[in-house]
């Protein structure tokens, strides 16, 4: 059984005797007639290593013939002389595995036959195929009524379950990420010893990037960032238009994808070749966060716990540099650190960057386990702007923010803390000249095995030293 054939079947345990309904991503246009690069959904080619868009994926266990049919483009000369070659029909059940094949206009027709007979759909509500699926169950209600045939009476979205398939990667998905993460090393080196002053981000960018379609990448993870100066304190910037300037630290995030599996690495470093004493002092700060959190890692531990390791040692760092006015258990308690460092110190890591998987369980966070795959990533962001931050005085559980601001939408949620800070005292605390415009991140992936955890990307530069030497090298 190959590994798609695998993962059809452990899905299968879910859907039982119901039907799932799983499509392919679309090709959407860019501008005029030129179209975005396509990549296949994730979800969806996890299930069929099937790489065309417009197709559909009907997965029925308990159907005699059809457990597994594919619906895609049909063979057409005419549009594979313009376009590439289709697998079309044939294809979709020789190469593909499909118990049955027929083309993607017979959807409709086809998919009926499915549905009658069973109470339980599998589908994403939100997709493209939401007029065709749910007005065909409508369409059904008077086969019940009349008939009394068994027709879908409840929708449930697969992607939960397709999630906990994808959290737990096995041996040769390992190995995909493994590729990925080694190609992304070579690309970072090659960035880190071209970048200098004087320099275009997306020339940076350039050199890295081809890196990675020399060592077997097809495509990047994601967008990448080059940011130099003031732009590495913006978290997901990707303009990579400014000419870098002596004395710029560089923060790089940038990844290969081989095999559908992305990496995700950060490296900061000084473009002349050498850290000022003010970034080298930010930069050891992040770094010891990281490597504690990283010493957390263990089958057992969970995201919250290296998350709470991190924070706990960036915030001692931003008191000792002068960037926080209170002691650690007020800092931490009225979550001040937050101006410098606004996001979680990692996520999980697979076909997607940021990849498929719950960080909770219940009202527990989740544990790690063998298979799981994740980064960690602290950073301090300071703005080049800012002289001084008003520091409210007023403790909060974060955890129940987030949830206000999910359940009542950003804009009000935020009104009401502005509501809730405005009587409090507060500290208008100057920040240091020095550090100001200074951003940096550090991130690493790490894969749990049976050996405990292992740093996919520990061959990257990053003990200070380490990284001025490969930049000058």
């Amino acid at each position: 059984m190959d590994q798609f054939a695998h993962r059809r079947a452990q899905l299968a345990e879910t859907i039982g005797d119901g039907v799932a309904i799983i499509p392919a991503g679309r090709e959407a246009t860019r501008n005029d007639d030129v179209h975005y690069e396509f990549r296949q959904d994730s979800n969806f080619y996890f299930l069929t290593g099937f790489t065309e868009p417009d197709a559909v994926a009907v997965l029925h266990p308990s159907h005699p013939t059809e457990p597994y049919t594919l619906f895609v483009r049909p063979r057409d000369r005419e549009m594979e002389i313009w376009n590439g070659y289709r697998a079309g029909t044939e294809g979709a059940v020789t190469t593909f595995g499909a118990d049955q094949a027929y083309p993607i206009n017979d959807l409709s027709d086809k998919l009926k036959d499915h549905l009658i007979g069973t109470e339980t759909v599998f589908y994403r509500i939100g997709g493209p195929l939401d007029s065709t699926v749910l007005g065909m169950i409508q369409g059904l209600e008077p086969l019940a009524t009349r008939y009394g045939k068994t027709i879908p009476t409840r929708i449930v979205d697969p992607a939960p379950a397709l999630a906990e398939l994808r959290l737990r990667k096995s041996d040769a998905e390992l190995e995909h990420l493994r590729r990925a993460c080694d190609v992304s090393v070579l690309g970072h080196q090659a960035a880190m010893r071209f970048a200098t002053p004087g320099a275009l981000e997306y020339q940076v960018q350039s050199a890295m990037e081809s890196v990675f379609r020399q060592e077997g990448s097809p495509r990047n993870g994601y967008p990448s960032i080059v940011a130099s100066g003031p732009n590495a304190t913006i978290l997901h910037y990707t303009e990579n238009r400014r000419q870098i300037q002596d004395g710029d630290l560089v923060l790089i995030d940038a990844a290969a994808e081989c095999g559908y599996f992305s990496s995700d690495i950060t490296r900061t470093f000084p473009a002349n070749g050498t850290f000022t004493a003010p970034q080298r002092a930010v930069y050891e700060v992040v770094l010891a966060a990281q490597r504690a959190s990283i010493a957390r890692a263990a089958v057992g531990t969970t995201h919250r716990d290296m998350h709470e390791t991190a924070k706990q040692v960036l915030t001692e760092g931003l008191i000792d540099l002068g960037l926080l006015p209170n002691g650690i258990e007020e800092s931490l308690s009225m979550h001040h650190y937050r101006e410098y460092f606004m996001h979680g110190t990692g996520h999980w890591l697979g076909m997607d960057v940021h990849d498929a998987g719950s960080v909770q369980v219940g009202d527990d966070s989740r544990v790690l386990e063998v298979g799981m795959s994740f980064t960690v990533e602290p950073g301090i962001y300071i703005d080049p702007d800012r002289e001084t931050v008003d520091f409210a005085l007023v403790e909060y559980d974060l955890d129940a923010r987030y949830e206000r601001r999910y359940r009542m939408g950003r804009d009000a949620a935020l009104k009401l803390e502005a509501e809730e800070n405005k009587d409090a005292r507060s500290i208008t605390h100057e920040i240091p000249a020095e550090f100001r415009g200074i951003g940096i991140r550090i991130e690493d992936d790490i894969a749990m095995t049976h050996s405990g955890a292992v740093n996919l990307t520990g061959a990257l530069a990053v003990d200070p030293d380490d990284v001025e030497a490969l930049c000058q090298s």
